[in-house]
């Protein structure tokens, strides 16, 4: 296998997985074991730790790589898992740009200033300067680049990045960047010298196109909106969607720009995001059964509404109304 250098000057190998026992006594130290052993020259990655309400099955990362020039390109898959990346490193290895191409799962990051939650069909580019908290909440597949931060702020005549750029990858930059992305992945051990700089300086220079267009709208920086607006959105966003199974305080975030923390804050005051919801629920599945000639029996009123166990949503139903379900 031929062996090249990457943007940090580590060896290069094209892939690389670990494994991590959930119910190992020391499965933490068992992780940067191997973290070190397989992924030791991602140096700006640090202070790795698996969640502690996972003590079950296996941890597991797999990572394929190639070079296009001066960006590193991989494909990587994660089970749960959060850190640290970025600013920090005394040797220069974080002078470097991350970007990530959720396609599924979930990301989030964050800095001192701003917050993210990342889900399938995003784009985040984050200069690694900053120092960023991050964690995969679920098993994530996604595409991830490094490259020298020194190659956009060339192309962006800057002598600063944005911290975080965020994107859609249906935005017709990420699209672009994708379509090449995916061209250059194919070909880059059949490239020529000449090509994969080619390839490579292309990449960069769609990925300006991305900051030039989005960072300004990407992530909230100035003054968050008061919780009560906040939680008018969401309420919203809810009422439109009370029958979509994947109603959840995450997707309800992503969908309005903010964090989970954030929108549970908006909530605070009063009853719960997802009491919301299924209060919401209820109401709509009590006039559907008051209903005269209606069709469907209670069980299906019940699966309709997103209560997948009948027999809670009785309980449920009797809880609030006082008595039990039933047709009108």
């Amino acid at each position: 296998m031929t062996r090249t250098e990457p943007v940090d000057g580590a060896p290069w190998r094209n892939r690389a997985s670990i494994a991590v026992p959930l119910q190992h006594p020391h499965r933490q130290d068992l992780l940067h074991e191997q973290w070190q052993r397989r992924f030791g020259h991602l140096a700006h990655v640090r202070q790795l730790r698996l969640p502690a309400d996972r003590t079950a099955g296996m941890h597991r990362t797999r990572v394929e790589r190639r070079l296009v020039g001066d960006v590193a390109v991989s494909r990587q898959f994660s089970d749960p898992i959060a850190g640290v990346s970025g600013h920090g490193d005394a040797d220069g290895r974080a002078d470097l740009v991350a970007v990530h191409i959720i396609r599924s799962g979930s990301l989030s990051v964050e800095d001192t200033a701003r917050r993210a939650d990342l889900g399938p069909g995003t784009l985040c580019i984050r200069d690694l300067h900053s120092r960023w908290r991050f964690a995969y909440t679920a098993p994530t597949d996604c595409r991830v680049l490094l490259l020298p931060r020194a190659a956009l702020l060339g192309q962006l005549r800057r002598t600063r990045l944005p911290a975080l750029t965020v994107a859609p990858a249906t935005a017709p930059e990420s699209r672009l960047l994708l379509a090449h992305l995916d061209t250059a992945w194919a070909l880059s051990e059949h490239l020529g010298p000449a090509g994969t700089h080619a390839a490579g300086a292309a990449l960069s220079l769609l990925l300006t196109g991305l900051i030039g267009t989005h960072a300004a709208t990407a992530v909230p920086a100035p003054v968050p909106d008061p919780p009560q607006t906040l939680r008018a959105a969401a309420t919203a966003y809810a009422d439109r969607r009370l029958r979509d199974p994947g109603l959840t305080p995450a997707a309800i975030a992503r969908a309005l720009h903010v964090s989970v923390r954030t929108l549970h804050r908006a909530f605070a005051d009063g009853e719960s995001v997802m009491a919301y919801v299924r209060r919401r629920r209820l109401e709509s599945a009590r006039r559907e059964l008051d209903h005269p000639g209606g069709a469907y029996t209670v069980a299906d009123v019940a699966s309709r509404w997103q209560f997948a166990d009948p027999s809670h949503f009785r309980r449920a139903y009797r809880n609030t109304y006082g008595q039990p379900p039933r047709r009108g």
